[in-house]
């Protein structure tokens, strides 16, 4: 249990990051209007899950691009392309840390083949 709690907060510690990168990228961008909600932190809890399989790293998998995806603002649908790349890129850099965080090697071949589709 203490080892999952650590592993929560770590999974905090790298969307806090991976969103404070995105609203540094945007700041420096000089574009006000590229501003979007960021939240500091999102809570990524899967002491529940079974890492074991499949199934539960699926499970984990879906919630931690839903977090990367509350991290980092809701763009991936803007029609500004700009916003969407800012978008895209604190996504993509905050799932590829959360699923290198958790250290589950099915996570991790889950999200390198693009076996979970459409999440994110």
């Amino acid at each position: 249990m203490k080892t999952n709690t650590q592993r929560t907060r770590m999974l905090v510690t790298m969307i806090a990051f991976a969103a404070t990168a995105g609203i540094t990228t945007t700041a420096q961008a000089g574009d006000p209007g590229l501003a979007n909600p960021h939240y500091d932190s999102v809570v990524v809890k899967y002491s529940d899950l079974d890492l074991n399989g499949v199934a539960g790293n699926k499970v984990l998998y879906a919630r931690l691009s839903a977090a990367a995806e509350r991290a980092c603002g809701k763009d991936q649908h803007s029609r500004d392309l700009q916003r969407r790349m800012h978008y895209r890129a604190c996504y993509d850099s905050a799932l590829n840390r959360a699923v290198d965080k958790v250290g589950s090697r099915e996570l991790q071949t889950l999200h390198a083949t693009g076996a979970v589709h459409n999440v994110g």
